[in-house]
């Protein structure tokens, strides 16, 4: 941390009210409490029953790792080059080796006899203070006293986070459509999803203002206004939508107004990629970014302006290096995050010592911050290539059966529509010229980046809507579409406004509680909904993929059903 500048920042106000009793009841591990003496020099350790690291069956931990500029950011065969790159030729790598003891180690040393031992709670001290510096480099947070706590993944640090803030029978304010297992680690312990409503941008003010301003506990069956709100803010899942600085700014001031705890999920933060553009106008950069570049090319994370310490943000390695490894960490206040380490002691402890130990190898000793942000630019421009390339097969493989346009109202919104007699553009876009019979059957946003696109069905456009629901035009068209070979996520499966509502239905969080009413699964036009990933498939398949799609979409709509 940069602490002349840290000198001059107001330390984050007291927000120990929102501690739940159980996390103000969380007692510090006896255990826990000696090991902070471990690292002292001298000390003869008689304490803790810690197994000798001699008995450790591991001698050395080695790895073959890629390099950090392994993926190119410039020119226009990044992605045929990510496609094949386990094919003929392999990519450049390099040996790194963890030995169990490090000669004239100390804390600071990265060896298998303290990764692999019992340790505190906060994670091995190389990679607290690699992750310390990264936070402060990246996010910059506007409060002077804030700290970072390891966790085994963001799901874990989650699952904390709404045991220390919430009681049984509260609200967690989230996205209309958001991560379902966000959802589901909350539900057990009584705590409720309020869905707020969300356009092309993510989450709006004016949705947070209305049910925050209007709250009636009468009318929410006693549930107290809720004081957290969880949020996927940068290429959200299931949307796809990013947040612009604007938006940000006054949703943390109505969180400032209403005294709410942000939780800010970002597991595709560093996936940002940009506008798409179609390739007719598609220029590729001819250089790698600098560093302060691709710093200031990234929309400031909430903690940039929480002056308050009221915003928890979780990251997570798990879609910059491997979901395995189980590792991530939170910022947030000193006492949210001695509280969460008190939670850590009695059920995780640290994160896996494997994991920890190769990946604070790679980060501190072969890459080092220079070499981890180079990393970062090339797996940007990987996902940016992958963006390109489903939205690219959407557009060109749908030809053949929907036509397609752009919308001339909405930045970045794509239309396919029935069959049209007009002709197209030369970017093949339908011809305004002349009259159009045709009906908009999908649409979508393209994503600024992150692994996912959301296709709106304009299920009231088919035949026989609205005799029959939305709900199950839904699973009919899903299931034509993976009978023909491609596998999406139904929407539903994404619903904050259903999740729960039928816990003795196993199916019911893919398809929404048995007897929702359709504009709890749908927009108010009864239109539904996908989610396309384009994070693992080949461009081949992309493409393959979204003609079969055209092809199933455009039979659909063209006959009716039965329920």
């Amino acid at each position: 941390m940069d602490y002349s500048t840290a000198m001059t920042k107001p330390d984050g106000v007291d927000l120990s009210h929102h501690l739940s009793r159980l996390a103000i009841e969380r007692q510090q591990s006896p255990l826990k409490g000696l090991y902070k003496y471990m690292n002292r020099p001298g000390l003869i350790m008689l304490a803790g029953g810690l197994p000798s690291p001699d008995y450790f069956p591991f001698e050395s931990l080695s790895a073959q790792t890629l390099l950090p500029n392994t993926f190119k950011t410039t020119g226009e065969s990044t992605f045929a080059w990510l496609w094949s790159m386990f094919g003929k030729s392999s990519p450049a790598t390099r040996g790194v080796t963890v030995p169990k003891y490090v000669e004239g180690g100390d804390a600071m040393s990265i060896q298998l006899s303290t990764a692999l031992q019992y340790g505190m709670a906060t994670g091995l001290p190389p990679l607290q203070a690699f992750i310390r510096e990264f936070t402060a480099k990246v996010f910059q947070p506007a409060y002077a006293n804030w700290d970072v706590l390891l966790c085994a993944g963001s799901t874990d640090a989650w699952a904390k986070i709404c045991t220390t803030l919430c009681e049984r029978g509260d609200g967690i304010l989230c996205e209309e459509w958001t991560y379902p297992s966000a959802l589901a680690a909350a539900w057990p312990n009584g705590f409720r999803p309020v869905p707020l409503k969300m356009d092309g941008g993510g989450m709006t003010p004016e949705g947070l203002e209305e049910v925050l301003g209007g709250w009636d506990v009468e009318a929410r069956g006693g549930m107290k206004r809720p004081t957290i709100l969880y949020t996927v803010p940068v290429c959200q899942n299931p949307t796809g939508a990013t947040m612009t600085v604007e938006r940000k700014k006054a949703i943390y001031a109505l969180c400032v107004k209403y005294d709410v705890i942000i939780v800010e999920d970002d597991p595709y933060y560093f996936l940002q990629a940009g506008d798409y553009k179609p390739p007719s106008s598609r220029v590729y950069p001819s250089k790698t970014e600098s560093d302060e570049e691709f710093l200031n090319g990234l929309i400031p994370s909430y903690l940039k302006f929480d002056y308050q310490g009221r915003v928890i943000r979780i990251d997570t390695y798990s879609k910059t290096i491997c979901p395995g490894s189980r590792l991530g960490w939170i910022t947030a206040n000193p006492l949210f995050c001695e509280r969460m380490q008190r939670a850590n002691e009695s059920s995780t402890q640290a994160p896996c010592g494997f994991g920890q130990a190769l990946i604070t190898k790679l980060l501190v000793e072969e890459w080092g911050m220079t070499g981890y942000f180079r990393w970062l630019k090339g797996i940007k421009a990987q996902y940016r290539y992958r963006r390109n390339t489903l939205v690219d097969s959407l557009v060109e493989e749908s030809h053949a059966d929907l036509d397609a346009r752009s919308s001339t109202s909405l930045k970045g919104v794509y239309e396919l529509v029935s069959k049209d007699v007009r002709g197209r553009d030369e970017k093949g876009f339908l011809s305004e010229k002349g009259e159009s019979s045709s009906k908009t059957l999908l649409s979508f946003v393209a994503p600024q980046g992150g692994m996912f696109v959301w296709l709106r069905i304009h299920l009231s456009e088919h035949p026989s809507f609205p005799r029959i629901s939305t709900e199950v035009l839904v699973v009919k068209l899903w299931e034509a579409i993976a009978e023909a070979g491609v596998l999406l996520a139904p929407g539903t499966m994404f619903s904050g406004r259903t999740f729960g509502d039928d816990t003795t239905n196993p199916t019911a969080c893919i398809w929404g509680a048995e007897g929702a009413q359709p504009d709890e699964l749908a927009t108010d036009g009864g239109d539904g909904f996908f989610r396309l990933s384009f994070s693992s498939a080949t461009q081949k398949e992309m493409r393959s993929a979204m003609k079969i799609v055209g092809e199933v979409v455009a039979k659909f709509f063209k006959s009716e059903v039965e329920a």
